[in-house]
C-alpha cells in the first residue's frame, strides 16, 4: 500500500513538472496589449527577453562628448554611487518576490539556474531606460509568462533610481548587470 501511495505521488510530481509551459522555445516576438517583447534564443542555449521599445539594448556605450566607444576597465571609475547600487539591489529582490508567484519561485529554486538582469541606466536621471532578462533554456525561467517579465520591467522602471557619478554622466548610458541565483529565493 505504501509503495502504491509513493508511486501515485511521484506520478503527480512528474506530471506537474512536465505540464508547465515553456514559453521560449524559439526566437519570436510577443505582441501584447500595449507592449511588444522580443525573445532571442541563442545557439548557446541562452534566452534573452526584452521590450522591443528599448533604447539601448544592442547599442554601444559611448562618450557623449566625442562619440568614442566606452569600454569599462576592470578597475575603472565608479559610474554609480555604491550605496545607491546596494540599496537598489534590495529593492530589485523585493520586486521579484512581488511579481513571481510562489509556484514560480519553487520552480526556479528546484531547477536551480541563474537569471541575468541587464540594466541600461539613464546617466542624467539615474532612472532605468531598458531592462533585459537572460536565462538558460533549461532554467525554471522558461515557465514564466511574458506578462510577468513585463510587470518586473515596469516596477524596476518605477522604483529603481540610481545616483550617477560625474564619470557616469559622461557616457550615453550606464550598463550594469545583476545575477539572480536560484538560492536568492528563500
Amino acid at each position: 500500500m505504501r509503495t502504491l501511495f509513493l508511486t501515485i505521488a511521484l506520478l503527480f510530481a512528474i506530471n506537474s513538472l512536465f505540464s508547465q509551459t515553456n514559453y521560449y522555445t524559439e526566437t519570436k516576438t510577443f505582441y501584447k496589449d500595449g507592449y511588444t517583447y522580443q525573445v532571442d534564443r541563442c545557439e548557446s542555449g541562452h534566452i534573452k527577453v526584452y521590450n522591443k521599445d528599448n533604447k539601448w539594448i544592442n547599442k554601444d556605450q559611448t562618450y557623449k562628448s566625442t562619440g568614442e566607444y566606452f569600454e569599462m576597465p576592470d578597475y575603472g571609475p565608479d559610474l554609480l554611487d555604491n550605496r545607491s547600487y546596494r540599496a537598489m539591489r534590495n529593492i530589485l529582490h523585493d520586486i521579484l518576490y512581488e511579481c513571481f508567484s510562489d509556484e514560480e519561485i519553487e520552480n526556479i529554486k528546484n531547477i536551480g539556474k541563474i537569471c541575468l538582469i541587464d540594466f541600461y541606466i539613464n546617466p542624467e536621471t539615474g532612472n532605468m531606460d531598458d531592462v533585459c532578462f537572460t536565462f538558460h533554456r533549461t532554467s525554471g525561467y522558461v515557465n514564466i509568462p511574458i506578462s510577468v517579465f513585463r510587470e518586473i520591467e515596469l516596477k524596476i522602471k518605477e522604483r529603481l533610481n540610481f545616483v550617477v557619478t560625474e564619470e557616469g554622466k559622461k557616457i550615453n548610458y550606464i550598463y550594469c548587470c545583476e545575477i539572480i541565483y536560484s538560492t536568492d529565493f528563500k
